[in-house]
């Protein structure tokens, strides 16, 4: 699948053409900045610092870089916020690329309350988006929560998602109604045209085929998002003796009428951690908990009516009496808590302690036996990998949780096989490798087994199509050639219901 190149990259031609054609001020090329670039959140690898960087301001700047880029057969790897965590963006077997980020693109281009809708550009951060809408007294916020740093352009690359999965979807639902994107021919085109229409049945779904490419097959340099008015929330937390307990009253509860926003669980080793960072004014019972936020109906004062439903699901599946946020500062807390996980799984291994996250998700019906038969993988590593869940979805993570030796540049080969042994027990449960943080490059093993080859072999062909070259950000989401997909490729049995 690999573009065939008539001519070899010229990295210094495409350089010197980069310095004539942006002032100064919109290229970086000291050593500070190429190694930040080329460095991931979470990698042991030594960076890989690009060619140089690219701040492109406008659409104009992304069409000159993909022109210069092509002209002189370098890559091109796009970058927003920079917190992708499967290699999204560092390079592979290539010379330096050029990274063109979206720093500077991060202007909120226009909101319409009326038709719940907003222009960003794919430098703005959905946090960034709901500050200002805040600010501008609009009672309307963009719904999808991934990491805090997240923006639009990487959150589309990957087709991400959150905590609010569960009420309002995940960036491959309608969230995003249009797009531009620069393709590698340097041509501008708008996904849905001028429409600013709710809904439309106009051609093909173009736009969907930019979603989830991670930056392979054009260059999203502006986005049309939906807004959904903000309701007031209760949240609150229960444990449960067993995680089959917890997922038996997640299923009952989704099954009740009840709407939730999130249900999100954190198992008995997490809520040690919770414990010991000491968020929350009280310390929980070390067993799986789980985290609820419902919507409450407009002039509903105290828990609201969904929650008496919660409060007999709960007991009806044998979980302990609910702690309830009773005002928004009690809310904020206990959310607090679960957004905080991350960092506190990491006081459980003290100084030193490394996260290797897993991202897989499998049906809710499948959950509870994923998680008992991951448990026999985790107790035979040796490792400790605590369970934070997007419960009401299916969607997994398991945190590896390891202290690397003294100047490791590799990930421990214990966690790597850990980790795939988790994404490959997922899709036998005809689950998936990847929930929300996408492919990159540590998942493109597992695209034989969840797609079939009839799928990838379209994919390839799309690729070659609007990417003839193979210059944009090669090497992600498929192998460049159909030789690496056989060999490196990871068969899984499926253990079919």
């Amino acid at each position: 699948m690999r573009g065939q190149l008539q001519q070899p990259p010229s990295p210094d031609q495409a350089l010197a053409e980069l310095e004539r054609a942006f002032p100064a001020s919109k290229l970086s090329s000291d050593g500070r900045t190429l190694t930040k670039f080329g460095t991931s959140f979470g990698s042991f690898s030594p960076p890989t610092p690009p060619l140089v960087v690219v701040h492109a301001e406008n659409t104009a700047d992304v069409v000159t870089a993909v022109k210069i880029a092509s002209k002189h057969n370098v890559v091109l790897i796009p970058v927003a916020g920079r917190t992708s965590l499967e290699g999204q963006f560092l390079p592979l077997n290539t010379p330096p690329p050029i990274h063109l980020s979206f720093d500077r693109m991060d202007k909120i281009l226009a909101v319409h309350p009326q038709d719940f809708h907003a222009v960003v550009e794919p430098g703005v951060g959905w946090q960034s988006l709901n500050e200002h809408l805040q600010e501008m007294a609009i009672d309307l916020f963009f719904p999808i929560d991934p990491a805090p740093g997240a923006c639009f352009g990487g959150m589309v690359g990957v087709g991400g998602s959150g905590t609010n999965a569960v009420g309002y979807g995940t960036m491959r639902a309608e969230w995003v109604m249009g797009m531009e994107v620069v393709l590698m021919s340097g041509e501008v085109i708008q996904t849905r045209g001028d429409s600013r229409s709710r809904k439309s049945s106009t051609g093909w779904d173009v736009g969907r085929l930019f979603l989830g490419s991670e930056g392979t097959l054009g260059i999203i340099t502006k986005l049309a998002v939906r807004l959904a008015p903000i309701v007031p929330l209760t949240v609150a937390l229960t444990s449960f003796a067993t995680v089959s307990d917890a997922v038996r009253f997640v299923t009952t509860l989704l099954s009740s009428g009840v709407t939730p926003i999130s249900l999100e669980l954190l198992d008995g080793t997490s809520i040690r951690g919770l414990n010991m960072a000491q968020i929350l004014p009280y310390e929980l019972a070390e067993e799986p908990t789980v985290f609820v936020r419902l919507r409450k109906n407009a002039g509903e004062t105290g828990e609201g009516r969904e929650m008496g439903i919660v409060r007999r699901l709960i007991k009806d599946n044998r979980g302990h009496e609910p702690r309830v946020g009773m005002n928004e500062k009690e809310n904020e807390k206990i959310w607090q808590a679960r957004k905080a996980q991350y960092w506190s799984q990491q006081l459980l291994l003290g100084d030193g302690c490394q996260t290797y996250i897993t991202d897989v998700c499998v049906p809710i019906s499948r959950l509870a036996d994923f998680i008992a038969q991951s448990e026999i993988d985790v107790k035979a590593s040796g490792l400790l990998a605590p369970i934070v869940a997007h419960i009401g979805d299916g969607n997994v993570h398991r945190a590896i949780l390891f202290v690397p030796p003294p100047g490791a540049t590799a990930i421990p080969q214990p966690v790597i096989d850990l980790a795939s042994k988790l994404s490959t027990l997922a899709i036998s449960m005809e689950g998936t490798s990847a929930g929300e943080h996408g492919i990159g490059t540590t998942k493109r093993k597992y695209l034989q087994s969840e797609l079939g080859e009839g799928t990838l072999s379209l994919m390839r062909a799309v690729k070659d199509l609007l990417d003839p070259k193979g210059l944009l950000n090669p090497g992600k989401v498929l192998f460049e050639t159909e030789e690496e997909q056989k060999l490196f490729s990871v068969g899984v049995a499926k253990r079919l219901l």
